[in-house]
């Protein structure tokens, strides 16, 4: 999808084939404070004050790899605010929001927050490729990607942050204990649990990067390569089929925050169609390196079938 215009603050102007980002640079103190962590701020006058930090009291466990978060919202003013508020907590060295064909009032709600980098898109481009330019742009050791019609708060984003910083590639939220008897599923929760099946990674159940929130190591991003993002299965096959270490971290209820709209309610509506294309797409992409890994060996067929059968019958 090309995008005519993209408007970008808090960067430098790039110029790239039919895509144009227009720049508002900030002053050289300005871009000096961005930088610079909230974190590493609060925590030099609590030394001084003996006041606990903001990761303290929240009981956050400390960094040490550098954090970027990337929020792609389409018309998200009633959250977003309350988003990088939660966002904030967490010490990032950036934060970068990928606005999509937003006409409400997020985009000066985003310029509001000192630290944000505003990646202004006039037509949507899609939540997929919206993360796909924030990763672009990021500089993080870690980057978390989240939604902006989803608060969530700042002590459950911690635990995927911390699981990358701790060593894993892909930090995915677990689903499945939300997740109906198998013959009540719908036919994007089934493809995603056939994915992962096809792929040797019964452990991982119904857990994809088509769910928010996730993140990835720098590792990762460089391995995959950031336009996979486009296609959210397709890059965690390709995770997996590069030996990364992909694991579900921990729960976040985003079934009930999930923002309904005209196109992602009814049967067969066009999220549903396109999401199972893009498991269709990330199918592909295994079935054409079977051969190097034995991915769909007649044993791995006979334990996806045990596995299924065992989804079905449990109460």
């Amino acid at each position: 999808m090309m995008v005519a215009l993209l408007q970008v603050s808090g960067s430098s102007a790039v110029r790239r084939g039919t895509a144009t980002r227009t720049v508002k640079k900030r002053s050289a103190s300005s871009q000096a404070k961005t930088t610079l962590a909230p974190r590493q701020r609060v925590s030099n006058r609590s030394v001084k004050r003996g006041i606990p930090t903001a990761r303290e009291v929240l009981n956050l466990p400390s960094l040490r790899g550098t954090l970027s978060v990337i929020i792609s919202a389409r018309n998200e003013e009633q959250t977003l605010g309350r988003l990088l508020q939660q966002v904030s907590r967490l010490g990032p060295t950036e934060i970068i929001v990928v606005l999509n064909g937003c006409s409400d009032s997020s985009f000066p709600i985003s310029r509001q927050h000192r630290q944000a980098i505003v990646v202004h898109c006039p037509e949507s481009v899609g939540h997929d490729v919206g993360r796909a330019i924030g990763a672009k742009l990021s500089r993080g050791d870690i980057l978390l990607f989240l939604d902006g019609d989803m608060v969530i708060p700042a002590s459950q984003l911690g635990l995927f942050t911390a699981a990358v910083d701790g060593g894993i590639d892909v930090a995915l939220n677990d689903l499945d204990p939300l997740m109906p008897s198998f013959e009540l599923c719908d036919d994007v929760t089934r493809s995603k649990l056939f994915l992962n099946y096809a792929l040797g990674r019964y452990d991982l159940g119904v857990s994809s990067m088509t769910a928010v929130p996730h993140a990835l190591s720098r590792r990762a991003l460089e391995t995959i390569g950031y336009r996979e993002l486009i296609v959210p299965p397709k890059a965690q096959a390709r995770s997996v089929l590069e030996k990364l270490r992909v694991e579900k971290v921990g729960t976040v209820n985003v079934i009930k925050h999930n923002r309904l709209r005209q196109a992602n309610i009814g049967a067969g509506n066009a999220v549903e169609k396109l999401i199972i294309g893009d498991h269709a797409e990330a199918l592909l992409e295994v079935l054409s390196r079977r051969d190097d890994g034995g991915l769909l060996n007649s044993e791995t067929q006979r334990e996806y079938r045990r596995q299924v059968a065992a989804w079905r019958n449990r109460i």
